[in-house]
């Protein structure tokens, strides 16, 4: 999996949660939020390197939002799931149902500090660049990813020198099963409507839906219209 042979094993056995002989349960979530700390700061400046290398005319708002892809919990949920490390997870750890989890990219940014912390630098880099990245990782699909439209929609606005606001429409449900229901307005004028399970879903919704209305894609990637939120008529 990593491409490294271990000088400690229980440093790999942290990553996954797993106790050892001599180890509470405490003890080993306890390293592997360490590791998983160190992981993600280890993970961050490879990534920042190999897009460097790889992409020597891309600035730096490009491969800020090209590691920013790479790195999402998305993508590290993908990337651990091709390389089997759910098989590896403590059956406690595998998520919830339907698997709706950020726990196997979370696991590999301690596998990540796991091997940074048993075989140092150079080893980590092998593993990072040849075992993730050149294997699990289409460089190419993730440059033409949206992975947020949000994000997406103030980079126009900005261009366009307008003026945007969200607008919170509806909030309804008890403590742990709220809906939001959110307006986007550009220049004082309603565009969009989003609705979900957070502010932060909510927002995302409608700037998807006002992405599609606007016609504003990256690279031919437009939203697509089924997936696209429903609008409220003006009453």
């Amino acid at each position: 999996m990593t491409g490294v042979t271990p000088k400690d094993p229980w440093v790999y056995l942290n990553a996954f949660r797993r106790k050892g002989n001599s180890k509470s349960q405490h003890q080993a979530n306890l390293s592997y939020e360490r590791l998983e700390y160190l992981g993600d700061a280890v993970l961050g400046v490879l990534l920042a390197e190999y897009l460097f290398d790889k992409y020597p005319k891309g600035d730096e708002g490009y491969l800020t939002s090209m590691r920013s892809k790479v790195v999402s919990r998305k993508a590290l949920n993908r990337i651990a799931e091709k390389m089997g490390i759910s098989k590896w997870m403590s059956n406690s750890r595998r998520g919830g149902r339907g698997g709706h989890t950020s726990v196997p990219g979370n696991t590999l940014e301690a596998l990540v500090g796991a091997v940074y912390a048993d075989r140092g630098w150079k080893a980590t880099r092998t593993f990072v660049f040849k075992h993730m990245i050149e294997k699990h990782v289409n460089i190419n699909s993730v440059e033409r990813e949206i992975v947020s439209y949000k994000s997406l929609l103030i980079e126009w606005v900005q261009q366009n020198k307008k003026r945007f606001d969200f607008v919170l429409q509806d909030e309804e449900g008890s403590q742990h099963r709220k809906r939001f229901v959110f307006k986007l307005l550009i220049d004082d004028k309603e565009v969009s409507e989003g609705s979900g399970p957070s502010k932060k879903t909510a927002e995302e919704a409608a700037s998807k839906a006002a992405c599609y209305e606007l016609n504003i894609h990256r690279r031919g990637n437009k939203p697509s219209r089924s997936r696209r939120p429903q609008r409220k008529r003006p009453s």
